[in-house]
């Protein structure tokens, strides 16, 4: 029988190369650690790179703002968008003073502003919540438009339009129903539209003899300003000024000057209200008092009382 020997010199040969085979292993992973780490490093400075970019390219990006003249209402149309909350929005034409309007951090916003007749230049200023600033500047060149004012009075509304042009007649009606027409042919018009009871929407709409309108539209309650009645008497033996007011529906607030000082301010919430002002002797005493209901209406008396 044939038997193999195995020398010594032999096992350390096969010992050293199984030692080069580990080694050659270790040095293998220890690479493909390395390059994995590498590669993870690469990914992760990527994609800090790319997210500094992204907050630099979002640091300075501006609002976008569309500026678009409306002719069916004689308006500017103003449309904001932006990655960020807008702060304000700021406009003027020519070189009036400026309107701001508070932008409450919204990221979308539409607004609408009246033209002006004859050839004005609009400027408009977009502020976001980091003060980033765009500006905007655009001529319109339009016809002479009617202005309209409203202004609430008891039992409806009043009305005053001027125009450089002639008015050729207004029509208007209350929740778009049973629309009225009144021919005016003069530059100017003052007038009031009475008001049916309850909350209502009165629309309006002045022509020119040029054709062009001027539109306007206010909620509306139909309601009687406040009854006021002020007088003198004594009370406890002094010489008073004696207030009495009331209101169909509230009273918010009185206003009260005595003998030209500062104006008091009383908060009042009811329909009713009563007070006794004493007089100062010696003196021409002066009171004025406006009381204001919860429909905006207001009454305003004075009276004097010589009390020497």
């Amino acid at each position: 029988m044939n038997q193999i020997l195995i020398t010594g010199e032999e096992i350390n040969k096969e010992t050293k190369k199984e030692k080069k085979v580990v080694e050659i292993n270790k040095i293998v992973i220890f690479f493909a650690v390395c390059i994995t780490i590498l590669g993870i490093c690469i990914i992760f400075a990527g994609i800090y790179s790319k997210i500094k970019t992204n907050q630099t390219v979002e640091a300075n990006t501006k609002p976008v703002v569309q500026i678009e003249k409306n002719d069916s209402n004689n308006t500017v149309d103003i449309k904001i968008n932006h990655i960020r909350g807008i702060k304000e929005i700021k406009y003027k034409w020519n070189n009036e003073e400026e309107t701001i309007i508070n932008g409450n951090n919204q990221k979308d916003i539409f607004e609408q502003i009246e033209l002006k007749g004859g050839k004005n230049t609009l400027t408009v200023t977009v502020v976001d919540e980091n003060n980033q600033t765009v500006s905007y500047q655009k001529e319109y060149t339009v016809g002479n438009i009617p202005q309209i004012k409203l202004e609430a009075v008891s039992n409806g509304i009043k009305v005053m339009i001027n125009c450089e042009d002639t008015i050729q007649n207004i029509k208007y009606s209350w929740d778009n129903e049973n629309e009225q027409k009144i021919d005016i042919n003069d530059t100017v018009y003052e007038g009031i539209i009475s008001a049916p009871k309850g909350q209502h929407t009165l629309y309006i709409v002045a022509t020119t003899t040029e054709g062009i309108e001027a539109t306007k539209s206010q909620l509306v309650v139909g309601d009687t300003e406040p009854t006021l009645n002020i007088k003198a008497d004594i009370i406890n033996g002094k010489l008073s000024f004696v207030v009495d007011a009331e209101d169909d529906e509230q009273i918010t607030k009185v206003e009260i000057i005595l003998n030209e000082g500062e104006t008091q301010v009383i908060d009042v919430n009811d329909k009713t209200y009563h007070k006794e002002i004493e007089m100062t002797d010696g003196i021409l005493n002066k009171l004025m008092v406006t009381v204001y209901n919860v429909n905006g209406l207001k009454s305003t008396l004075g009276a004097s009382f010589n009390n020497e």
